[in-house]
């Protein structure tokens, strides 16, 4: 969001921004949520952990990465004001790095919760 919107104008985009991301999350079934038919219901929690293990490696090696290049930004000889737009800048790369992930994956938690209350 451009740094000129007022605080108030922000929240207002950003609630408007979650109704439709929420709205979005329910009424689109994402693909490859269901679990193959043979995993029993007491193992899903173990399928879906599997599921995701790759994905969560992958952040967190890219964050290990990140967390040096935070810290020679940090470091760097330059002022305040350049140190919070360095830091804003490695937020915003942050965000765009896991927001696909986050996207894909959190409706399928929601969708496989749903199933697994169903089932239960």
């Amino acid at each position: 969001m451009p740094e000129t919107l007022s605080k108030e104008e922000k929240h207002v985009k950003i609630e408007a921004a979650k109704k439709d991301l929420i709205h979005e999350f329910l009424t689109h079934e994402p693909k490859n949520w269901r679990l193959a038919p043979s995993v029993a219901l007491k193992d899903y929690a173990e399928a879906w952990a599997n599921d995701i293990l790759p994905i969560a490696r992958e952040a967190h090696e890219a964050s290990n990465s990140r967390t040096s290049l935070r810290n020679r930004w940090m470091t760097a000889r330059s002022s305040p004001s350049d140190r919070r737009r360095k830091e804003i800048g490695r937020r915003r790369l942050l965000l765009r790095l896991v927001g696909a992930d986050v996207r894909e994956e959190l409706p399928k938690a929601g969708w496989r919760l749903a199933d697994l209350l169903e089932q239960a």
